[in-house]
């Protein structure tokens, strides 16, 4: 348990009242050597006010200090309260600052670390694979001591992460970690370390898709950090991950959005150049011409009494049908329904005055036989 000045005096000033008031007690003497904890005094004189003392005067002193002290703890209470609070209303601000400023994260994130919620330093560094670059840092304006030369070198070069052992971890565990003032030199990277001589630093990722993109490390320069700072950094670090998973999103469909506005331009001037281009048809050449007797896939239709009374595409089907063609054949090669095959045959059979494909097959072969063919 961290204490403060005003408390420190008060436990070591119950605990020579209990000397007085109890003498040379075994227990009171190991507490007496420990390191002084108003819970632990307090419920210590609470147990020897319970078993009872010699005299009333003894029981009325130890029972004003047990008062004394649970004064003490409700006012350490309410001072923590206050505290949390108002690094609660800090972090609010914080998160606001940085949904306002979201392409500005590391600058930002530095600065109100050093500002609204009280750190002696902050750095903001980004991870690429195997490396790790500091790319911010900010400094407390209360802070004594230059650090112009730690400002200086932090200008986003790439270190590798073999050089930094603890950032190292961090970047292959994504978890925090906490060093104190005896650990501060062990197994970090000295360049920085040695320009910023802190007593003791946090450092926290920030993890985006299971991946450790970022890093922020805060100090208090001459105070040990606590959970409760793992707390507030590591929930500051969440906020930075949504806005860098925000920022990739926004980014994603950004350029989605490009390539579709370019598929739109583009299709958008193909039809236009469509709309404004002549239609021409092609021109056959003399060559091309069919020419008198040439014979093609389609024979020519013979000549068949009452034939003038057929339709073009009558003829066509009636010159097929004198090859012993199908309906479904007849479809395919004149690109017609087979039940519209039907119809032109029906009205040939009609215009000719015959019913069945024999008696047309006939008079096909009667007028080739009387033309000579």
């Amino acid at each position: 348990m961290v204490i403060s000045t005003s408390s420190f005096e008060l436990a070591e000033q119950a605990v020579a009242e209990l000397l007085e008031l109890l003498g040379s007690e075994p227990n009171l003497i190991r507490l007496a050597d420990g390191e002084p904890d108003l819970t632990v005094i307090r419920a210590f004189a609470a147990r020897k006010l319970r078993e009872g003392l010699d005299s009333p005067e003894q029981a009325v002193r130890l029972a004003e200090l047990v008062t004394r002290l649970d004064t003490a703890g409700r006012d350490d209470i309410a001072r923590r309260l206050r505290v949390h609070t108002e690094q609660f209303e800090s972090l609010q601000r914080v998160v606001r600052a940085i949904d306002a400023g979201a392409d500005q994260v590391a600058r930002i994130v530095t600065q109100e670390l050093c500002t609204s919620l009280g750190y002696g330093k902050a750095m903001f560094s980004v991870v690429r694979g195997s490396t790790w670059s500091p790319i911010a840092l900010a400094v407390n304006p209360e802070l004594s001591g230059d650090f112009h030369e730690l400002v200086t070198a932090i200008d986003g070069r790439e270190i590798s992460l073999r050089e930094a052992p603890r950032e190292a971890e961090l970047v292959r565990r994504r978890r925090p970690y906490s060093v104190d003032a005896a650990d501060t030199y062990r197994h970090t990277y000295r360049p920085l370390i040695d320009l910023s001589r802190p007593a003791g630093y946090l450092a926290v990722p920030v993890v985006v898709d299971s991946r450790a993109v970022a890093m922020i490390h805060v100090d208090r320069q001459s105070d040990s950090l606590s959970d409760t700072d793992v707390h507030i950094v590591g929930a500051l670090a969440g906020v930075c991950a949504s806005s860098k998973e925000r920022a990739d999103l926004r980014q994603q469909i950004s350029a989605r959005n490009e390539h579709v506005d370019a598929e739109i331009r583009r299709l958008t001037q193909a039809l236009r150049h469509l709309e404004q281009a002549p239609v021409r048809m092609p021109e056959l050449s003399a060559s091309e011409l069919p020419r008198a007797g040439a014979s093609n896939d389609t024979a020519q239709a013979p000549v068949i009494p009452r034939a003038h009374a057929l339709t073009a595409r009558e003829r066509e089907v009636l010159t097929l049908m004198a090859t012993g063609a199908t309906n479904a054949t007849i479809s395919r090669r004149l690109c017609i329904s087979d039940g519209t095959v039907k119809s032109h045959v029906q009205r040939i059979f009609k215009k000719l005055g015959v019913s069945t494909r024999a008696e047309v097959a006939a008079l096909c072969a009667n007028a080739k036989t009387v033309s000579g063919g």
